[in-house]
């Protein structure tokens, strides 16, 4: 009995193809990614939000407002941002929109225990300006309990 070869024959292009597929694959699994550094999300929205705790720390709160309310514009549920609002009005001696603020912080908090915490203890802060010492002494607990 005779045997009979098969030849396989490979067009030039496909042949030329497969290896590079090959090679590819090869590569591949040589490749080393480099550890990611654990960094804060950098955004315009934060750029701005550390330029109006700077202007508030420097008690310019016309300019730590502006600062907010553009950082709001490109974020408005930041619960940062609207926290930093209830502390520039809150300088200014508005304790009614303090309130209001840390309230709409805190609805945007989320898990952010320190954030919550920081809010209700302002919170405190704007009651007893306001006189109601019983809605302070409640924000006191509530920030005591975080």
């Amino acid at each position: 009995m005779t045997k009979i070869k098969k030849i396989i024959y490979f067009h030039p292009v496909s042949l030329l193809l497969l290896l590079l597929m090959l090679q590819a694959l090869l590569l591949n699994g040589c490749a080393v990614v480099a550890p990611v550094e654990e960094r804060t999300p950098s955004s315009p929205a934060a750029a701005l939000l550390a330029e109006a705790e700077e202007s508030l720390q420097a008690e310019d709160y016309s300019r730590a407002e502006l600062q907010v309310e553009r950082a709001l514009r490109v974020e408005p549920r930041n619960g940062r941002a609207w926290h930093l609002m209830a502390q520039i009005r809150y300088g200014q001696g508005d304790y009614g929109q303090t309130v209001q603020f840390c309230l709409k912080s805190n609805t945007l908090a989320d898990n952010d225990r320190n954030l919550s915490r920081q809010n209700w203890k302002l919170l405190e802060k704007a009651y007893t300006g306001m006189g109601e010492t019983s809605k302070a002494e409640e924000a006191r607990q509530k920030a005591a309990a975080l």
